[in-house]
């Protein structure tokens, strides 16, 4: 979806606002490697407690 907006739509952004549902560690870097800015809570890991 993002790369449809940067390639397809052409709309300028600085920030991506997302639900933790979709924080994934690609999605996350994708989003770094753009430049962009992100915001989103991030997923407890409940092994890690």
């Amino acid at each position: 979806m993002i790369l449809n907006v940067l390639n397809k739509k052409k709309l300028p952004f600085k920030t991506v606002l997302m639900d933790s549902w979709y924080a994934t560690q690609r999605l996350m870097g994708l989003v770094d490697n753009l430049g962009k800015i992100y915001y989103c809570p991030l997923k407890i890991n409940p092994e890690r407690r």
